[in-house]
Formats: C-alpha cells, sequence, structure tokens
C-alpha cells in the first residue's frame, strides 16, 4: 500500500483513501480517520473507562486477569490475550509470551538476549521480554513480514 502526506499550512485536514476493492484494512484504516475505531473497555479505579488499543503498550494476564498498561496507568481489561492478538492483530498486538500480548508500535527499542529472547523497551521506559518461541515470528514481522511460528 502507498502512503502520500503532504502538510498544509491552512484549510481543514483531509484524508483521502483511494482503492480497488474494499477490504479489513481499508475499513480499518477509514474507522480510524473518522474517530470511530473500536475501543476496549475496561476498569480503572471505580470506572469504567473506554481505552483506544493504540494507546495500550502491553496486556498481561495475571491468574486469569488481564490487565493492560498504558503509559501512565494499569487497568483491567475483559479481554482474554487471545482474543487481543487476534482482534487487534492488524493493529500492532502481537503475542510475546505466554502470559503477553504486546504492541509493537509502542516498542522503543530491542536488544538480542540469550537464548534466542528478545528484550523490548517500551516507549514508557518498561522492558518486556519476548519469549524464543515468539522472537522468531517478531523478527519476521519486522522484517516485513511474518515468518512461520510452527518451524
Amino acid at each position: 500500500m502507498k502512503l502520500t502526506m503532504n502538510r498544509i499550512s491552512q484549510g481543514e485536514d483531509e484524508v483521502i483513501i483511494r482503492y480497488h476493492e474494499m477490504n479489513g484494512q481499508i475499513e480499518m484504516i477509514a474507522a480510524l480517520a473518522e474517530g470511530k475505531a473500536p475501543k476496549i473497555s475496561a476498569r480503572y479505579d471505580d470506572e469504567v473507562i473506554l481505552v483506544s488499543p493504540e494507546s495500550i503498550l502491553y496486556l498481561e494476564s495475571v491468574d486469569g486477569v488481564t490487565w493492560a498498561y498504558l503509559s501512565d496507568k494499569v487497568c483491567r481489561v475483559y479481554e482474554s490475550l487471545e482474543k487481543a492478538a487476534l482482534s487487534w492483530g492488524e493493529r500492532g498486538f502481537f503475542r510475546c509470551s505466554k502470559s503477553m500480548v504486546i504492541n509493537i508500535y509502542r516498542i522503543s527499542a530491542l536488544r538480542s538476549e540469550p537464548g534466542n529472547r528478545i528484550l523490548a523497551q517500551m516507549e514508557n521506559g518498561e522492558q518486556v521480554m519476548i519469549s524464543r518461541r515468539y522472537a522468531r515470528q517478531l523478527r519476521g514481522i519486522l522484517k516485513g513480514g511474518a515468518e512461520d511460528e510452527e518451524e
């Protein structure tokens, strides 16, 4: 997909989408541009809040409870890690271990570790370990195409 962006000094911001055939990716881009992209329901303190998936750094499951880590707070979410990885995969969510799903668009640095693992530093400075089981797939994604994780 080709992306063209032009900065303007006046007038209203505008997004033009040109496509041959409507597909899931085009629908997602349109929803994001219109501000209608689905949000995740989460609990923070005693409130239910709606969280944009893009604001989530990573999700972690602890004792059967899924937590969403944002740059400034931690919220409880009611989606499983598996569902989050499948539902939000096109928006950067990647299963990085048995108990975590990471948003690859919120990684600021990566470092190879012994045992074929990868240490990811998130935008807020927290560090997340990518297990060896998922490290090869992440490397493939970062190179521009997913590699088969079953090899």
